[in-house]
């Protein structure tokens, strides 16, 4: 009989244990399931660039334009016919911080974050964050310091919304220049797809606001790794973590449509400088090249040892490119 209990619990004692194992399986994957939906829609990381203290905004001045859309952060600088930079995607005016004395010879130069970028506030909680959106921000912008007609410029996503206004308001357009630009309907690279995903978008910003994050990001876009000082990692990081340019990056990425943009090109009327880093990881620069080819009245320059940001990247010839472009933009 001994023998024969040893035989039988065992294989009594399999499907007991195959229940456990389900069950400890179903009540772990559903704690997983929880704690993925709280960090993607209860949890925020602590906003601690609040308490940064620009050392370049204390420099050049921050100044602020009152709309129903948001309260415009920008800065100004120099006198003559108008240009306006846009702050690229997903940082500040600091983006612009090696152009602005430049232009500003003979421009009266403008940099300015629009919603969801740098120390902009929106005001319109029904503000989209798509296209369509952009482009009136853009113009909002202009409205509120008075610029009817301006010289434009634009690097990655905001090359995109730079371009996008140039064609759907093409008298207050003089002239476009587009940096790594956005604006073709292509794929990204499968960091920026990934943050279509639900969840997945909402965490993967959230938890990419560290300040080590940032430098790693800034040092992948740059192929001059020196010219990413902590000067600048701190500038890049402060306004990343707040929780509406949280938000918005992802928002953007999933309802930012180039199809629009990319079919306009052959009836876009502004003349253009596509200025491109050959070693952009990001947008490569055979988009430049399909930007030339559908563009009607531009200009392609191609920098070597230049990446996705080369107005940060490589800024002598930058400034020397759009400062010849820009010199009669009336």
């Amino acid at each position: 009989m001994v023998s024969l209990d040893k035989t039988i619990r065992p294989a009594a004692a399999r499907p007991a244990r195959k229940r456990r194992w389900r069950r400890w399986f179903a009540a772990a994957l559903a704690l997983l399931v929880a704690v993925l939906l709280f960090g993607a829609y209860g949890w925020q990381p602590a906003e601690d660039g609040r308490a940064f203290r620009s050392p370049y905004l204390a420099q050049v001045g921050s100044r602020y334009a009152d709309t129903p859309i948001a309260r415009f952060h920008y800065v100004q600088a120099g006198s003559g016919t108008p240009v306006i930079l846009l702050s690229p995607g997903g940082t500040s005016v600091i983006g612009w911080k090696d152009q602005v004395d430049v232009l500003a010879r003979d421009h009266t130069v403008y940099v300015v974050d629009l919603p969801g970028q740098g120390y902009t506030e929106l005001k319109d909680s029904d503000f989209a964050f798509d296209l369509d959106a952009m482009v009136s921000a853009v113009g909002a912008f202009m409205d509120s310091i008075g610029v009817r007609r301006t010289a434009l410029a634009g690097n990655s996503w905001s090359g995109g919304w730079a371009l996008a206004f140039a064609q759907r308001h093409p008298d207050r357009v003089t002239k476009l220049a587009l940096l790594d630009a956005t604006g073709l309907d292509l794929r990204g690279t499968l960091m920026w797809e990934s943050l279509k995903l639900p969840v997945v978008g909402e965490l993967a910003v959230k938890l990419s606001t560290g300040k080590s994050t940032v430098r790693g990001l800034a040092e992948d876009m740059m192929v001059n790794k020196d010219r990413v000082t902590d000067q600048l990692v701190d500038e890049w990081w402060a306004p990343m973590t707040f929780h509406d340019n949280i938000r918005a990056t992802y928002l953007l990425e999933r309802r930012l449509d180039w199809a629009p943009t990319e079919k306009a090109l052959p009836a876009t009327k502004a003349p253009t400088l596509v200025l491109w880093g050959k070693h952009d990881t990001i947008q490569p620069v055979e988009r430049a090249h399909r930007f030339a080819e559908l563009l009607p009245n531009d200009q392609l320059v191609i920098l070597d040892n230049c990446g996705h940001v080369p107005q940060l990247d490589c800024p002598e010839p930058v400034n020397r490119h759009l400062a010849t472009f820009f010199a009669d933009a009336r």
